[in-house]
């Protein structure tokens, strides 16, 4: 009879076991995920910017139509080369064809000024 308790015992046991080892190697995974997002949070921000909501080609003229609000995740790197107001993007042309999505950013459109004094 206790060879029979000690089967059963077993037999749950031992799938239960290898379960709670799975649970907490995944759980030190996911802090070890928190913990990174949480440098990379202290590395950017935030922010709201515009992104295309169609395709754009070379040369054609930016409007609001084209753009669309959306707020993601930007590095101290790349912040000082995103447009975060409208007005900074709207009548700029774009230097080359650009994607539906695509993080508007300075090194992408020719700015007003460049075209007027070519006009000159």
């Amino acid at each position: 009879m206790m060879l029979y308790i000690m089967i059963g015992v077993c037999a749950a046991g031992i799938p239960l076991v290898f379960l709670i080892i799975s649970q907490n190697i995944n759980n030190a995974a996911l802090k070890r995920q928190i913990l990174s997002y949480k440098e990379y949070e202290k590395q950017g921000l935030y922010l709201y910017v515009w992104i295309l909501k169609k395709d754009i080609s070379a040369g054609e003229k930016v409007t609001r139509a084209h753009l669309e609000g959306k707020k993601i995740w930007v590095s101290e790197l790349d912040y000082n080369h995103i447009f975060i107001d409208i007005h900074q993007i709207t009548g700029k042309t774009a230097k080359t064809e650009l994607k539906k999505g695509t993080v508007m950013q300075s090194d992408l459109l020719n700015s007003k000024n460049k075209k007027k004094n070519a006009d000159h």
